[in-house]
């Protein structure tokens, strides 16, 4: 896990909101409950009500994921770019077996567009295969590498952008590598949370138009599955809407892309 990562985790709005209310309510049973406390307290209380036990979080990632729709794909396709994320190295080599989280519709999507579409040049965006301290098996790229090879993928049509180390940098380093036309037809595929930021990075990396194909969908507004009472996952929506926000906020702010949510 890298320190940024272990920096969110830490603080990241679930946590926050836990700590807070632990805090609170500690100080205020140990007879420190001045305003402060109290104020803690009811904030941490607040939000968990709001963001765990009311579909609020859901409501977040559904502005994102519906960005940009589902596409109509047109008959010929030139590549396909997969996103890396959904990939778990130490479970992976824990357990001999190629692991993925909750972004594992990732894989599912690009392989059946690369069946689809057998003309289509496939170019994983990820970062490298090997690493210095790590083993053959600990990076995204190389459990990427036993997903799509093991689903019978053909390695000659596979391309492996290995320098990347956030969406914005693969954006500009699978360009640089796949070299592409202004008349081509390129598909991108990563989590419909994640595509406005993905968007907005490879439209700053100067890509011609790509066509984003969203994957692994995490919300259902207006169904009583939407969120409703399902306190840890809506916590769980809530850190990763969240990050997804604060990503276009920084990646705008930093000046790495032109627009705070590209528009479709």
């Amino acid at each position: 896990m890298s320190a940024r990562w272990l920096a969110w985790s830490l603080a990241s709005p679930s946590q926050l909101l836990v700590v807070a209310t632990v805090a609170g309510a500690a100080l205020v049973m140990a007879g420190r409950g001045g305003r402060s406390a109290r104020l803690l307290l009811g904030a941490g209380v607040a939000g968990l009500l709001l963001f765990g036990v009311l579909p609020t979080a859901s409501y977040l990632g559904h502005v994102l994921e519906t960005r940009f729709p589902l596409p109509q794909l047109p008959r010929h396709v030139d590549g396909i770019l997969l996103l890396a994320g959904a990939e778990r190295p130490s479970a992976s080599v824990v357990h001999g077996e190629p692991q993925v989280g909750a972004s594992g519709g990732r894989y599912l999507t690009a392989l059946r567009l690369a069946r689809l579409h057998p003309e289509a040049r496939v170019v994983f965006v990820g970062g490298q295969r090997r690493k210095p301290g790590r083993g053959p098996d600990e990076t995204q790229a190389a459990v990427g590498r036993q997903i799509l090879y093991g689903a019978g993928l053909d390695p000659r049509r596979v391309t492996w952008e290995g320098r990347s180390g956030d969406t914005c940098d693969g954006a500009q380093h699978a360009r640089a590598l796949a070299q592409p036309r202004a008349t081509e037809t390129w598909v991108v595929v990563t989590s419909a949370i994640h595509m406005p930021r993905t968007m907005a990075c490879f439209r700053a990396a100067g890509w011609p138009e790509v066509v984003p194909h969203g994957a692994d969908y995490q919300t259902a507004v207006g169904r009583w599955s939407s969120g409703s009472f399902q306190v840890a996952r809506n916590l769980e929506l809530l850190d990763l809407a969240a990050h997804e926000w604060l990503g276009l906020a920084y990646y705008r702010l930093s000046g790495r892309t032109r627009e705070f949510m590209p528009p479709r």
